[in-house]
């Protein structure tokens, strides 16, 4: 009992206490029915007393508050951390229509209050439901063309040549949507498009739509750029999703009346969109070259304005702004005719998000002045179209001055100003000197033709040539023999397909990697059967392996990794651990029926 004890305290004081950031949160459904039940949840990343929930007046709470406690504990390179979650939890409905805001919840922790953020829950009027005891055995609730859709969602359809437009490609769902299988998305012709980046899982969420709740995601968001003026078509996307749909009822083993469910493919289409394009408003300044938006910002720095000739010149124009920096690619400069320049190194740090395109690109001039004297590159402008005031704008730099010495190889120089450039090369030094030590030289009077070594490299030769004739021939009778190809490919096949499993994993896509998985245990047991995939069947599959003697727990373990991930491919959410313990498994079948087949 001592050891125990003295085991518990040591434990305890190796734990490290790490004060982290104290979080206090409350959460809930968005929107709900009248008159439906929902959790409100307060949750607080520490061990805090002196609970105080804000005023729920406008709920009838049914249930709570009902606290519970959660601790684990992380050993992470010889460093145990613990972490403590406490949830104060209440069942609630709304009271009325409309939105219904809930205050700031209050908690001490360690002597010090803290307040959750206010949330704002809506409360939209009740949709009456179809009695669920009225279907029968076998029956199917009708399904409306509402009930699931998609759609092309534009947060603006009248815009300017080159001004942003978000699109929101999002499906809306009623019935239950299980799983996607493919999809389509629009080509977007006539727009410059940058993806918005989106979580690895496909995600639902509540959301009021014309007074009904509809569960929706997010299957792709863009930002476009219309690159002409006129009306632009996008063309629809379609979707291949899979339904859970109520089918009847039956009795279980106890004799409870239960729901049943069957799996509905669907394919779903949404309507065209179009948008006006509006064309950019005559009178654009010289250095207008295409850019739209809005803040642009202009900065103008140089390395060093004092130098020799030969010696180079960083120059850096940095360009910032919302809107299309992604597009400009170039800065128009008027350089010296003595002043070598080469082609801009562009680096961009621009971020895409719902609230559009927005960052900076660094243009980085190398220059040469190959003359001695005294210039300036008059200010450098650039203008954009602002789309906050329908006008162009202007930005300028100050000029720049160079004072150039002549350097100690401009004797050497030939100045150029020509269009295309090569890398920088040294001048002036492209004369090797002679070598003048002494050196010997060595007569060989002795001819390859005629000697043995000429002789012996024919019959070399000839061995070789016999060599390759045995290895085609044997090469030409196995081809002929189509069934024993498939079988001596079966593994070098199935471990292809396994790669671009393992690719897929790693860009985390689900659907896709399960596809190749499927194909990969299915393509390998028939090359190594000889029996067509068309005709493979857990059934068949399982009379063939038992025919060759292989045993019951090869034959369970490949049916039940083919059922694994069968039923993961259509499953709404699969865990990244799960995918990667389903792909060790394929492989490790895989192997073991290749040494006993």
């Amino acid at each position: 009992m001592k050891k125990v004890i003295i085991a518990t305290i040591l434990f305890c004081c190796f734990i490290g206490h790490t004060k982290s950031q104290v979080s206090f949160v409350a959460s809930a459904s968005n929107v709900v029915e009248l008159g439906e039940n929902f959790r409100l949840n307060f949750t607080v990343n520490a061990n805090g007393s002196n609970f105080l929930a804000p005023d729920l007046s406008g709920f009838h709470v049914l249930a709570g508050p009902s606290s519970s406690t959660s601790t684990s504990f992380q050993y992470v390179n010889g460093k145990t951390s613990q972490s403590i979650t406490n949830s104060y939890s209440y069942i609630v409905q709304g009271k009325r229509e409309g939105k219904i805001s809930i205050g700031k919840a209050e908690i001490t922790v360690d002597g010090k209050k803290y307040y959750t953020e206010p949330i704002t829950i809506e409360v939209i009027k009740g949709n009456a439901q179809p009695d669920a005891n009225i279907n029968t055995e076998n029956s199917e609730p009708p399904l409306n063309n509402n009930d699931i859709y998609i759609q092309i969602n534009l947060d603006k359809t009248t815009v300017y040549q080159g001004e942003q437009i978000i699109a929101t490609l999002k499906v809306y769902d009623r019935v239950g949507l299980s799983g996607i299988n493919n999809y389509k998305f629009p080509s977007f012709t006539g727009f410059f498009t940058q993806d918005i980046t989106q979580p690895k899982y496909f995600q639902l969420e509540r959301e009021n739509v014309g007074g009904k709740i509809y569960q929706t995601g997010i299957l792709r968001q863009s930002i476009l750029f219309p690159q002409q003026s006129g009306n632009l078509t996008i063309d629809p996307f379609e979707l291949e999703c899979i339904l859970k749909q109520k089918a009847g009822q039956r009795r279980n083993f106890f004799g409870e009346i239960i729901d049943v469910y069957k799996e509905v493919n669907k394919t779903l289409k949404s309507a065209s969109r179009t948008v006006k394009v509006l064309p950019l408003p005559l009178g654009a300044p010289a250095s207008f070259t295409g850019a739209v938006g809005t803040n642009f910002q202009f900065k103008v720095v140089v390395d060093k304005t004092e130098l020799k000739s030969n010696e180079s010149i960083t120059l850096k124009v940095n360009l910032s702004g919302s809107g299309n920096i992604k597009i400009v690619d170039k800065i128009n400069i008027n350089f010296p005719a003595s002043f070598e320049v080469f082609d801009p190194k562009i680096n961009s740090n621009i971020s895409n998000t719902v609230a559009g395109s927005k960052g900076s690109s660094i243009y980085e001039y190398l220059v040469i002045p190959r003359e001695a004297g005294e210039y300036t590159i008059p200010p450098i402008e650039f203008a954009y179209f602002d789309i906050a005031s329908k006008t162009y704008k202007t930005l300028k730099s100050d000029e720049i001055k160079f004072t150039i010495e002549k350097g100690d190889n401009t004797q050497n120089v030939v100045s150029s100003s020509g269009i295309n450039k090569e890398e920088v090369k040294e001048l002036g030094s492209d004369i090797r000197f002679i070598i003048q030590d002494d050196f010997k030289l060595r007569s060989d009077n002795k001819s390859f033709f005629g000697s043995l070594a000429y002789y012996l490299s024919f019959l070399i030769a000839l061995f070789v040539f016999f060599v390759l004739i045995f290895i085609l021939r044997k090469r030409i009778r196995e081809n002929k023999n189509i069934s024993l190809i498939k079988t001596k490919r079966a593994n070098k096949m199935s471990q292809k397909r396994l790669k671009l499993a393992h690719a897929c994993m790693l860009k985390n896509e689900k659907q896709a990697f399960y596809d190749e998985a499927i194909r990969a245990l299915w393509g390998y047991l028939s090359d190594k059967l000889n029996i067509p995939v068309s005709a493979l069947s857990r059934e068949t599959a399982r009379e063939t392996l038992q025919k060759r003697q292989i045993s019951d727990d090869y034959i369970n373990e490949f049916i039940q990794i083919i059922d694994n991930c069968e039923f993961a491919k259509y499953a709404p959410v699969t865990a990244h651990h799960q995918i990667e313990t389903d792909y060790e498994k394929a492989k490790k079948i895989i192997s073991k029926l290749e040494h006993v087949l």
